[in-house]
């Protein structure tokens, strides 16, 4: 039976969490509605929900038939109305699409949060920062999508793919059915074609199942029998969907070229090193206070990522690596837990008396050198 002081804490502790949630949704609604604010969209709504938007940023479909589907919903259509006519300052932000912006966006960082906090939990020796991992994903994500000065703009998808990818991280993590994986990917692929890195995060897991890596499970039969399908589909997906806009604007441009002068400009530096809140390089060189085995792994997704989008995008754009930060953020937490533990560890030990050898004369003070 508890008593009452163990019943006490317990009560208090959970009005903690309730409130600290609370403070974490307010936060995150307040990071969306900057985000809408102030950032501007690259793509123009319309076009995007007539499918007539440029290649490749159209064939990602997912939001244009949620957004198509607001567009025309008459309850929508009503209250967009009504908080326009009621919140007139803010009549040109009040579309029905917004409420579709306002729900997927918001999910995708809440999300992002939740399985930043779940996998840190798993990971960590003592859960010192439990509290502090989802503001830290507010903060990249402020960073990321927000606080950009080298091309500024807004993607309809990019925070719901946030959410996507934070799912599939956690899925892969704790092993759940692959079948769950599978789904996820095959929906999350619509939305945007990074999910092809969830597979490299799949195999590297697969690789460190049981905390002990070996290299022969990344193509054993489990594991090909879950990355193969996928693989085609995803494959099969980005054929039909091209031909499908193939009449479309193609924005498409060299990217490696314009690359190679980006990364020899120093003012584009800054905004380069903003990718993961400016935490990823942090993070290579102190990997080893990192114990977890497949968290660990993971740090080669980095340079596959940085690969495929020196080639095909523009480098300097920290929104590319968005879908990175639940994992950054879980292993930033991690980092900084081991580097106060080891503090504790240094200010807890009890300081030797200095030892002088029985031989030894010590020598004279300053007031017995003058009283000679």
């Amino acid at each position: 039976m508890k008593s009452a002081e163990e019943g006490w804490t317990a009560s208090a502790n959970g009005k903690t969490r309730v409130l600290a949630t609370i403070l974490y949704i307010l936060a995150t609604i307040q990071l969306v509605w900057a985000y809408h604010s102030r950032v501007p969209s690259y793509l123009h709504l319309q076009r995007y929900e007539n499918g007539l938007e440029v290649m490749p940023c159209q064939a990602r479909v997912l939001m244009m038939l949620l957004l198509r589907w607001a567009h025309r919903n008459p309850f929508l259509v009503y209250l967009a109305d009504l908080f326009s006519r009621s919140t007139p300052i803010y009549r040109s932000h009040i579309t029905p699409e917004t409420f579709v912006f306002a729900i997927t966006d918001t999910f995708g960082i809440a999300l992002a949060g939740w399985v930043a906090t779940r996998i840190y939990d798993a990971a960590s020796e003592r859960r010192l920062l439990t509290a502090y991992v989802y503001p830290l994903v507010l903060v990249f994500c402020a960073v990321t999508y927000v606080l950009v000065s080298l091309h500024p703009r807004r993607f309809y998808y990019d925070l719901p793919s946030l959410g996507f990818f934070a799912v599939g991280l956690y899925l892969i993590y704790f092993r759940k059915h692959p079948l769950l994986f599978a789904a996820v990917f095959v929906v999350a692929t619509l939305n945007r074609e990074t999910t092809l890195l969830l597979l490299l995060f799949f195999v590297l897991a697969a690789v460190t199942e049981a905390g002990v890596i070996d290299w022969h499970r990344s193509y054993a039969p489990r594991t090909l029998a879950v990355v193969v399908p996928l693989a085609i589909y995803w494959t099969a997906w980005h054929m039909v969907v091209n031909r499908l806009f193939a009449q479309d604007h193609a924005a498409w441009i060299p990217a490696y070229k314009m690359n190679l002068v980006l990364l020899v400009w120093p003012p584009a530096w800054p905004q380069l090193l903003a990718a993961g809140g400016y935490c990823i390089l942090p993070i290579v060189l102190c990997r080893r206070l990192v114990k977890d085995p497949t968290l660990r792994l993971w740090l080669w997704t980095l340079p596959a990522w940085f690969g495929i989008m020196f080639l095909y995008a523009i480098v300097v754009e920290p929104r590319l690596y968005g879908e990175l930060i639940p994992y950054l953020a879980c292993m930033s937490a991690l980092i900084a837990e081991q580097a106060i533990l080891g503090r504790m560890t240094i200010d807890a030990q009890p300081s030797e008396p200095v030892r002088i050898p029985p031989n030894a004369v010590a020598p004279p003070s300053h007031r017995e050198t003058a009283a000679r």
